[in-house]
């Protein structure tokens, strides 16, 4: 079976200590791991307010992993967060092909303008300063 890409976002407990977060989500990617699948990216974006209160929690700090697996893995991980108590709140979603194209074509087009830019800056330090005031202005015309 081919493996398909997939986000989980998931909420930790405000009350886990920072350094058991890096550990939560390490937890996470070695059940991905071992299942045969295979992390394409990781993120701890930290604590973040709730919009709204997640069993009687106000904030909540945010993971997200992206990985490649099977969709038989799916319930397996789902039933992972469902039993943690340490996670408030979840979602995994699946990325199609048109999804991760279109992410693709944004990240190069990002890249192109940002070398656009650089290149631009590099021909603006070969133009001549311009003038802070009028009066400079008129001091090199006479």
């Amino acid at each position: 079976m081919s493996l398909r890409t997939y986000e989980a976002l998931f909420i930790v407990s405000p009350e886990v200590e920072d350094d058991n977060i890096q550990a939560i989500a390490r937890e996470t990617e070695n059940l991905v791991t071992k299942s045969g699948g295979v992390i394409v990216r990781s993120e701890v974006w930290g604590r973040r307010r709730l919009a709204y209160k997640v069993k009687k929690f106000s904030e909540g700090i945010y993971i997200l992993i992206r990985f490649q697996s099977s969709p038989n893995f799916i319930a397996r991980l789902e039933n992972y967060f469902r039993l943690s108590e340490q996670i408030i709140r979840y979602i995994v979603v699946y990325f199609d092909e048109k999804t991760l194209r279109l992410e693709a074509e944004q990240a190069q087009r990002r890249q192109e303008l940002e070398a656009g830019y650089d290149q631009q800056s590099d021909k603006d330090e070969n133009l001549a300063p311009i003038p802070t005031s009028i009066a400079e202005e008129e001091e090199d015309e006479e």
